[in-house]
C-alpha cells in the first residue's frame, strides 16, 4: 500500500504540472520521481531482507533449543539470594517525580520517536522485546496506514471479510506497460491487523475466565510482575527467548487478512500471547481495525503503542461517536465503594507509613484526605437530603480538611504511575488470605474506580456535570456525566493525517456543530 500511495502521489504531481510545462520537463520530473522511488523501495527491501535473515537465524537457534543470553539483573541493595519478607512486594517504589518528567527517562525524544509510550517502552525492555541499544536501521520503515474503527467486533469482522475480497495488482514503477506480465499481474495482499483488548485476545484460561475486563487487565499485569514466582507467570507472555514466535506471529498475521478470532486461534496454535505479539505487527500493517475504546481513549492507544500521527482514521457508525465518548469518560462510584477503598488505603498507610519515602507518603495521604472528603459529602446527602437525585457542585466535593491544597493533576498522575491501586488491593487480598487460610478470587481494585473518578475532577467545568442518586439498597452513587466530547476527540483530529466520519443515519447539519472547534485547526 505504501508503494501504491507513492505511485498515486507521483501521478497527482504529474497532473499538476501538465498544463504549464513542456513535455521534456514533465518527462524529466517523472523519471526523477521514479528513480527516487525505486531507490527508496530498494533500500527498504534491503533492510527487510536483513531482518528476515536475522529472524531466520533466531528461529533456527530457538528450534535447536539454544537459549538466548539473558540480561544481567542489578540488585537494589539487598542480595537477590536473601529471602524478602512476605509483604515487601506491596511496598511502593520510590517516587520523586514532581516536575512532570519520568524518573527513568523513557519519555524522551527517542522514546517518542519510536512510537512507544514511556511505560510501554519500559515493559518491552523488561520483557526483552526491545533492546535499549537497538538502532532505527533495524526497524522496517513505517508506511501510511488506515485505522478503521467501529462500534463492535462483529462489525469489524464483517469489514475484514470484505477486505479479503479485494484483489490489488502488485504496484510496479516503470515502463512495463504492454508486456506479458500485465496480462497476469501478481496480486498484492493488503497487510491487515485486527486489534482488541485483553478480554478479546487473552489465551490464558486462568485469566480469560474472569468476567470483568478490569479484573482481566489487573490479573494479566499481576502475572508480569518480577516478584511473581516463575511457576505462576503467564506461559504465553513474549520474552527474549520466544522472540522468534513473535516474528512468526507477525508474518502469519500479515500473510493474509485475519479477523480478531483468527488472531486468537493463531496465538493459541503458536503458543504466544496475541495481545502483546500483535504490537510487533502494527508498524508494518497497512490497515488496522479496532473498536471504539481502543481508539478514543489515549491510555488505550498508549498501552497498544498506537501512534496516529500522519495516518488516516476512519470511524464507522459515527452517529454513535458522541455517545461512545461520553460513555468512556463518564464515571460513577458509590458510597460503599468509597468506604471500602478508604478502609483498604488506611490499613495500607498504617502498615507502610514508616517505610514510605519522599512523595509516596505525601500523595498517599492526599488520596486518603480526598476520599474522606467524598465520603463525608455523600454521608451528608444520605442523611440530610430527601430527594433521590440532584446536581452536585465540585466545590462541595472538595470541602474536606486540607483538600483545597491538593493538586489534583499531580495526584492523578501519581496514582497512574505508582500503581497504588494495585499495591493496596494486593495487600488487602494478602491480609484476607492470611486470615482465611485460602486463596481469594481475583477482583477489580476498588481504588481503581476511585482513581478514575479523581481524574474527572480535573476536567473543565464546562465539559460535564456531577450528580448524585440514591439506590434502593440505601446507597448513594456519585456520578460524572461528560456532556462535551470535543476536547477528547480534538487530540485525534490534531494528530491524524485525516479523519473520516462515516455513517448512514447522521444529520449533515449537526456534524459541523460537533467539530466546530477542531475544524478550525
Amino acid at each position: 500500500m505504501v508503494d501504491r500511495f507513492h505511485v498515486a502521489s507521483a501521478a497527482v504531481a504529474d497532473e499538476s504540472i501538465a498544463d504549464h510545462e513542456p513535455q521534456w520537463i514533465r518527462e524529466h520530473a517523472k523519471a526523477g520521481r521514479r528513480e527516487a522511488f525505486l531507490e527508496k523501495r530498494q533500500a527498504l527491501e534491503s533492510r527487510l531482507e536483513r531482518l528476515r535473515a536475522k529472524e531466520l537465524q533466531q528461529r533456527k537457534r530457538y528450534e535447536s533449543g539454544e537459549s538466548f543470553p539473558k540480561r544481567a539483573k542489578i540488585a537494589d541493595g539487598a542480595s537477590r539470594t536473601s529471602k524478602p519478607d512476605d509483604e515487601s512486594e506491596f511496598l511502593l517504589d520510590d517516587y520523586e517525580s514532581d516536575d512532570g518528567q519520568k524518573q527513568h527517562g523513557r519519555e524522551d525524544n527517542a522514546s517518542l520517536d519510536s512510537g512507544l509510550s514511556g511505560h510501554s517502552f519500559d515493559l518491552a525492555v523488561r520483557l526483552g522485546l526491545v533492546s535499549e541499544a537497538e538502532t532505527e536501521e533495524d526497524d522496517p520503515e513505517e508506511s501510511i496506514k488506515v485505522f478503521y474503527c467501529s462500534r463492535t467486533h462483529s462489525q469489524l469482522m464483517q469489514f475484514a471479510s470484505e477486505v479479503r475480497r479485494v484483489k490489488i495488482p502488485f504496484a510496479e514503477v516503470g515502463d512495463s506497460a504492454g508486456t506479458e506480465e500485465d496480462q497476469n499481474p501478481q496480486i498484492e495482499e493488503i497487510k491487515h491487523l485486527a486489534l482488541g483488548s485483553r478480554k478479546t485476545l487473552c489465551i490464558n484460561k486462568d485469566v480469560n475466565r474472569l468476567a470483568n475486563p478490569v479484573a482481566i487487565n489487573e490479573r494479566c499485569l499481576e502475572l508480569q510482575q518480577s516478584k511473581t514466582p516463575s511457576n505462576r507467570k503467564c506461559a504465553f507472555l513474549p520474552t527474549k527467548d520466544n522472540e522468534p514466535l513473535v516474528h512468526q506471529f507477525r508474518d502469519l498475521t500479515l500473510a493474509k487478512v485475519r479477523d480478531i478470532e483468527d488472531l486468537g486461534d493463531l496465538g493459541s496454535r503458536i503458543g504466544i500471547c496475541p495481545y502483546y505479539a500483535s504490537r510487533a505487527t502494527i508498524k508494518p500493517s497497512e490497515v488496522v481495525t479496532l473498536p471504539y475504546p481502543l481508539l478514543l481513549q489515549k491510555s488505550s492507544r498508549e498501552a497498544l503503542d498506537i501512534s496516529l500521527k500522519d495516518h488516516v482514521v476512519i470511524i464507522d457508525e459515527a452517529h454513535n461517536l458522541m455517545d461512545a465518548i461520553s460513555g468512556l469518560f463518564s464515571v460513577e462510584i458509590s458510597l460503599t465503594e468509597l468506604r471500602k477503598s478508604r478502609a483498604q488505603t488506611g490499613i495500607y498507610l498504617q502498615k507502610f507509613r514508616n517505610r514510605l519515602k519522599g512523595k509516596n507518603r505525601v500523595y498517599v495521604t492526599q488520596a486518603v484526605r480526598l476520599i474522606d472528603s467524598l465520603v463525608g459529602y455523600l454521608e451528608k446527602i444520605k442523611e440530610q437530603v430527601k430527594s433521590s437525585e440532584g446536581p452536585v457542585s465540585i466545590v462541595d466535593l472538595l470541602t474536606g480538611k486540607g483538600v483545597d491544597q491538593i493538586n489534583l493533576y499531580k495526584l492523578s498522575k501519581y496514582l497512574q504511575e505508582s500503581k497504588l491501586a494495585r499495591k493496596v488491593d494486593g495487600y488487602a487480598i494478602h491480609i484476607e488470605e492470611k486470615q482465611l487460610a485460602k486463596p481469594s478470587a481475583p477482583t477489580t481494585p476498588t481504588l481503581t474506580k476511585v482513581q478514575s473518578f479523581f481524574q474527572c475532577l480535573t476536567y473543565p467545568a464546562a465539559e460535564g456535570r456531577f450528580f448524585f442518586s440514591k439506590t434502593v439498597n440505601e446507597d448513594v452513587v456519585l456520578k460524572y456525566l461528560l456532556l462535551d466530547s470535543t476536547n477528547h476527540f480534538k487530540e485525534i483530529v490534531e494528530e491524524a493525517r485525516a479523519v473520516i466520519l462515516a455513517g448512514g443515519t447522521m444529520s449533515p447539519a449537526s456534524l459541523p456543530v460537533f467539530l466546530t472547534d477542531v475544524a478550525k485547526l
